[in-house]
């Protein structure tokens, strides 16, 4: 069906005198209509109503339309506020309905102005088809705003008083006045800069009290232990204290409210411009009553997702540390050679492809880091005497894609920002490149966000969405997991055996609690040269990489997006005994990834029995890993209904003895006779 964008413009000065404005428009099943005092905004799965309040709209009520459980928002505030500043007037509404984008699928959206003291204020709602979730993109215009407001600590002095202690005014992004005294919350705090951190995902679980208090996170679950109701509020920001004027959390709640805490916006703003906050979403739990359900299916449909541009299994030159030392024509066309042997489909050539040498070179006259010109950006003319020309060809021939590195020159905030896009997209143009890892970035200030999403913004504009992002979060100020999203996938880490710190459990064990909140598909996971520097490590650890077959290191990855992490030219020839795993692998990761991944078995610690299920309608995959335990034979509680028969399919296992069978209650039995052994399998529902 093609779409109509249509606008929907409402006076508000003919609206006070009538006392009324009806309306509604509609994109496949979501709806947004004013009716009478009343905004709704609603899906076949979620509504949501606001009392209009002359344009300072009020949260009325959130209603999960799959279970029929309805939250009435208790006390009757307004979903803004800013401290010290009055409300004036709202100013107008639009309603339209998007078509895809290069960044989000087709959706509505709904737009509200409104003034007040000192700021302007635009907020964008958008909700998509059959997703129980609604967003909010925050704008503002103001000159100046209040500074990073503290909570103020609990005074108790042991003199008990009847009367109710009336807490302080506070700023807040929006606002939910819960309608019970019996909630349970769990914030959820993610961590990035993994070159310094191996400690990923953070989880508080609270029963809230009367006295209000910050939690730090992206998302803060929501469960009612009266009614069950439940609903989680997303931060698509980068991690704490990495956002913009970052209070010191995220929430602010008690047992009667739950406020999101300003940040993303300078004190020092700009009156002329709207500047833009970070999305807010709230969702609601599915028809099976699990709300991370809803917030998978979130992440990975509102935006432009496409297989044909996410899957890929990517080699990259720098896991082996040899930095850039040896790249030239010579050494990338033998690279290319082993990589197409062991099942390659992408080729990244890290740093020192290009004429501008990094600080990271091991040529002395690297020095290059936050700024770069055009010319940096030209093939090295000593290491690539032919330019690319070469390279691609033999890529080409190899039916694999080339991809480079590149670092935006982040010096006076990315002011550069456009001549680095037309850098990126004119090796797109000439050369055909889609692929390029973004590395170095830092964002120490809403100009530095602002221009560097105007980079990503235009270069997927002016190559009609074709370059597709790796996101480099190993260092630095930067997005996060959630705030750039729907550039690419996010390159999670760096792991180096000649430091004696790669760990594969480490890998797994980050995968899988990473795996719970965000889509794995949207991560690269790295698989190393595991005979590498067996040396660097005390020959009784355990935990080893040598302790580990090349297979059972590729398959830690399989979930997500697998990036050999490592030069082809220094593998063993024994390395490439698994290529038809990967191979087999290539043709089904498009299958397993359009599932739903989430992890079961317990949490990997090197000893533990551990996976993922792939989730689809009628089908899906099982990854299982056995760890270092004596446990032949383990019963798993996965995610499969009980009142299903299933048939099992062996895809992969590093052992030919590896069985799986159904049990009670949706639960399976695996059988890995090896220690470090695991199985891969598709399982089909009988009809």
């Amino acid at each position: 069906m093609k779409l109509k964008q249509i606008y929907f413009l409402l006076f508000f000065a003919t609206a006070f005198l009538n006392n009324t404005v009806s309306g509604q428009q509609v994109y496949k099943d979501c709806k947004a209509s004013m009716q009478n005092d009343t905004l709704l905004i609603a899906n076949s799965k979620i509504e949501r109503k606001w009392l209009w309040n002359n344009g300072d709209i009020i949260p009325y009520s959130l209603k999960n339309l799959s279970s029929g459980k309805l939250l009435v928002f208790e006390d009757k505030l307004p979903a803004f506020n800013i401290k010290g500043r009055k409300f004036i007037k709202g100013q107008s509404v639009n309603i339209t309905a998007e078509k895809k984008t290069f960044h989000n699928a087709s959706h509505l959206e709904i737009s509200l102005t409104s003034s007040y003291e000192g700021l302007d204020l635009k907020r964008v709602f958008k909700i998509y088809p059959d997703i129980a979730a609604i967003s909010c993109d925050i704008y503002l215009k103001y000159n100046e705003l209040n500074k990073k407001e503290q909570i103020a600590a609990p005074v108790s002095n042991g003199v008990e008083k009847a009367k109710r202690r009336i807490e302080p005014e506070l700023s807040y992004l929006d606002r939910y006045a819960l309608n019970s005294r019996h909630w349970q919350l769990k914030a959820v705090e993610f961590r990035d800069l993994t070159d310094d951190r191996d400690n990923l995902v953070f989880e508080k679980e609270v029963v809230p009290y009367f006295a209000r208090e910050g939690y730090a996170g992206d998302l803060l679950f929501a469960n009612d232990l009266v009614s069950g109701t439940k609903f989680f509020i997303l931060k698509e920001a980068p991690n704490t204290t990495s956002q913009i004027n970052y209070p010191g959390h995220d929430f602010v709640a008690s047992n009667r409210v739950i406020n999101i805490a300003v940040s993303g916006f300078e004190e020092k703003g700009d009156s002329n411009n709207w500047i833009k906050g970070y999305t807010t979403t709230i969702g609601v739990a599915n028809e099976t009553g699990d709300d991370l359900f809803t917030l998978r299916k979130y992440l990975k449909e509102s935006i432009s997702y496409n297989p044909a541009s996410y899957d890929m299994i990517m080699m990259n030159t720098w896991g082996d540390r040899g930095q850039d030392g040896k790249i030239s024509e010579k050494f990338i066309l033998n690279e290319l050679e082993g990589a197409k042997k062991l099942g390659i489909t992408h080729f990244q050539i890290d740093d020192g492809w290009q004429q501008g040498l990094s600080s990271n070179s091991v040529d002395k006259g690297g020095n290059l880091w936050d700024a770069w010109t055009a010319k940096d950006w030209e093939p090295n003319k000593e290491r690539f005497p032919n330019g690319l020309k070469e390279i691609i060809k033999s890529a080409k021939e190899k039916n694999i894609e080339l991809g480079l590195w590149f670092h935006p020159t982040n010096n006076k905030d990315y002011a550069t920002w456009r001549t680095d896009a037309d850098v990126v997209t004119g090796l797109y143009k000439k050369h055909g490149i889609k692929y390029f890892k973004i590395d170095g970035v830092k964002i120490p200030t809403k100009e530095a966000e602002i221009n560097l999403t105007r980079f990503f913004d235009e270069v997927k504009k002016a190559t009609n969405g074709e370059v597709f992002f790796n996101l480099d979060l190993t260092a630095d100020v930067r997005g996060g997991y959630y705030m750039f999203r729907d550039a690419g996938n996010l390159f999670l880490e760096n792991r180096y055996t000649d430091s004696g710190r790669y760990y594969p459990f480490h890998t797994l064990r980050n995968l899988w609690m990473l795996s719970k909140y965000f889509p794995p598909e949207l991560l690269q996971i790295e698989f190393l040269n595991n005979w590498r520097n067996a040396a660097k490590y005390p020959l009784n650890d355990p935990f080893a990489p040598s302790n580990y077959k090349f297979d059972y290191i590729f398959a830690i990855s399989a979930m997500a997006q697998p990036l050999a992490w490592l030069e082809a030219s220094n593998l063993p020839s024994e390395a490439y005994t698994i290529s038809p795993f990967i191979k087999k692998y290539q043709s089904i990761m498009a299958d397993i990834h359009h599932g739903t991944i989430l992890p079961i078995g317990d949490k990997p610690n090197g000893n533990s029995w551990t996976g993922f299920q792939s989730l689809q309608e009628n089908s899906g995959y099982f990854l299982v890993f056995r760890e270092r335990n004596n446990d032949e034979v383990k019963e798993l509680e996965t995610l499969l209904p009980g009142n299903r028969k299933v048939v099992f399919e062996k895809v992969y296992s590093s052992n030919q003895n590896a069985s799986v069978k159904s049990k009670e209650n949706g639960r399976i039995e695996v059988k890995l006779p090896e220690q470090n052994s695991f199985i891969l399998l598709k399982y089909t529902f009988k009809k």
